[in-house]
């Protein structure tokens, strides 16, 4: 599904038209002091890391909004353009472990998202965009803890690169 490049591989209730719209429905601020961010996370273990987070009341960045994917393995390019053409200042992908330590539910679906972001440089040039803006993380479901920081940095590294040029558009 993430690779398709005529984006017609789909499922039944899940297909990339439903994330795009998602994407395209987020109310993006005109103006803010703080980065505008976008979270596509795996439903298998960074979602459910992050909802043990909420359970323990552990308090993070309220400027991020998420997107439960089934598998990161299926992120479309699309879904970052249309994000960062929407003014969302900075993307951030939250997956399974892969390595020694694999924990993806569908194989390798962290690691093919890992080697697809790679190609995500295309698209950030055609939009004079920071490869910067986008970043992958591996969060595993017992590291919900650790949430809040990663959150906190990848923020951090946004303020310092500025607010998207398309905000406001």
């Amino acid at each position: 599904m993430g690779a398709c490049p005529q984006r017609i591989i789909n499922f039944k209730n899940y297909s990339i038209d439903m994330i795009s719209s998602m994407i395209r429905s987020v109310d993006v601020p005109d103006e803010s002091d703080e980065p505008f961010i976008l979270g596509l996370i795996c439903e298998n273990d960074a979602y459910p890391a992050l909802d043990l987070a909420g359970q323990n009341r552990v308090q993070y960045n309220p400027n991020f909004r998420f997107i439960s994917l089934r598998c990161l393995g299926g992120t479309n390019l699309v879904w970052i353009a249309d994000a960062l053409s929407k003014g969302i200042d900075g993307i951030m992908l939250i997956g399974c472990k892969f390595g020694d330590d694999y924990q993806c539910h569908f194989i390798k679906g962290s690691q093919v998202a890992n080697e697809r972001l790679g190609k995500v440089q295309e698209t950030l040039d055609r939009l004079m965009l920071e490869a910067e803006r986008v970043q992958q993380v591996q969060l595993a479901i017992n590291e919900w803890d650790n949430l809040p920081q990663i959150l906190d940095d990848f923020s951090e590294r946004l303020k310092e690169l500025g607010p998207n040029p398309y905000k406001g558009f």
